[in-house]
């Protein structure tokens, strides 16, 4: 199994790559990214790098950097930013999958056909897909991913027979490295909205390779399903 990393040298992009390659269904990583990182290339032999300079200029990439991507059968999203940034958090993540399938659309008509590609688009808890609801909390960043988020699972839904999408909503990731960073996020988000990174790193790993009948997936599920596969690993 192919699987593509857009942000893969992120704090949360690296935890979907090194939970990734854990596993020995993987046989390939493409790790996508806006600029060359040879501590991303040099972890494992999979993992492959295509480099975008420029998310809100998709036409410009060459198709040696399309064809190193396009034949991948998951692919997740990991940019985000919490600040009201419309390219990052909405245009861009929207973009590339349009770009990305019809291209796979293009080559099943020429030549060959692939597997439905599987989209994972990381949200987060406090999305809110009601434009009309009043908010007091970072009303214009919930309201902007819920609109992405809705936005996803409906062309998701319109090009049913070459995508499928998923959308996770953790609520504070907890990095394992850092204890103060740690403690603000479960000062804020509380104990029952915060996961783990090794959690929400098996899960989306987990998900990529065997998909979920759910679009939506919250922190919860996440939590219980991460932790799930971490006791697994351990007996195995």
């Amino acid at each position: 199994m192919k699987v593509a990393i857009v942000g893969a040298n992120g704090s949360i992009g690296r935890v979907f790559l090194e939970h990734t390659l854990r596993r020995d269904d993987v046989a390939n990583v493409v790790a996508i990214t806006r600029r060359p990182d040879p501590s991303i290339t040099s972890i494992d032999a999979r993992v492959h790098s295509a480099i975008i300079p420029d998310f809100g200029a998709l036409d410009t990439v060459a198709d040696t950097t399309w064809s190193a991507i396009e034949d991948a059968d998951a692919l997740i999203w990991a940019i985000g930013t919490y600040d009201v940034n419309k390219d990052v958090n909405y245009a861009y993540p929207l973009a590339f999958l349009k770009t990305l399938t019809q291209r796979r659309i293009d080559i099943h008509t020429q030549r060959s056909r692939f597997r439905k590609l599987r989209f994972i688009l990381l949200g987060g808890a406090f999305t809110q897909t009601d434009q009309s609801l009043r908010l007091y909390f970072l009303p214009e960043q919930r309201r902007m991913k819920g609109l992405l988020q809705s936005e996803t699972l409906a062309y998701a839904d319109r090009h049913s027979n070459n995508v499928v999408a998923h959308v996770i909503r953790p609520g504070g990731i907890l990095i394992g490295w850092n204890a103060i960073v740690n403690w603000l996020v479960q000062s804020v988000f509380g104990a029952n909205l915060a996961v783990r990174d090794e959690e929400l790193g098996n899960f989306v790993a987990h998900l990529a390779v065997t998909g979920s009948e759910r679009s939506v997936i919250g922190n919860w599920e996440i939590v219980e399903t991460g932790r799930s596969l971490l006791v697994n690993a351990q007996v195995n």
